[in-house]
């Protein structure tokens, strides 16, 4: 994929990171979040990645009235390489994660787009806007377990979600957490 190549659990979380709050703009390309530690966490990959570029930051306050009450933030770079290799992930079908790194890369997308019911004990959920985007983080699941999650869409919100079945989620809940800011923090 270009000159960007994934070879630690820390960068396959970054890549589920990216994918669940990605930003980019034509030759842009960075992290949208309201969490500074994943922002801080996304700011050295930016470094490792483009040591020559600075980085860049946007901050969305909230106005009166909006439902959102926290202040959201893009950090990002400008650079072609690294956008036309994060879209190249983005758009690949069949996404090729080692089965070593696969809890990583779960943790980047929970830390990014997932959901954790504690009130009731449900578990973990992710929550898709794309189908494809979906489907194509089951097949990456069913490497490691045979029915490790169920698939729904939510026609009124027009989402894909990804609910963990609980014998899975037992089973990797440890290896998850270990990158997992969201899972540590419980």
């Amino acid at each position: 994929m270009g000159s960007l190549s994934f070879k630690s659990a820390e960068d396959f979380y970054i890549l589920g990171l990216w994918l669940a709050d990605n930003y980019w703009r034509s030759s842009s390309v960075g992290l949208s979040s309201t969490n500074e530690i994943l922002l801080e966490r996304f700011r050295l990959f930016l470094r490792r990645a483009c040591p020559d570029h600075p980085i860049k930051e946007h901050v969305y306050l909230p106005r009166q009235g909006e439902k959102r009450k926290l202040i959201a933030k893009n950090i990002y770079v400008n650079s072609r390489s690294l956008t036309r290799d994060l879209m190249n992930f983005k758009s690949n079908k069949d996404l090729k994660i080692p089965l070593k790194f696969i809890p990583a890369y779960l943790a980047g997308r929970i830390d990014g787009d997932g959901h954790l019911d504690k009130k009731h004990r449900t578990g973990i959920r992710i929550v898709y806007s794309e189908k494809y985007d979906a489907s194509r983080d089951l097949n990456l699941l069913k490497k490691l377990d045979e029915n490790p999650v169920s698939l729904y869409y939510y026609r009124q919100a027009n989402v894909w979600v990804i609910y963990f079945r609980k014998h899975f989620l037992r089973r990797i809940m440890p290896e998850i957490t270990r990158f997992s800011i969201k899972l540590r923090n419980l």
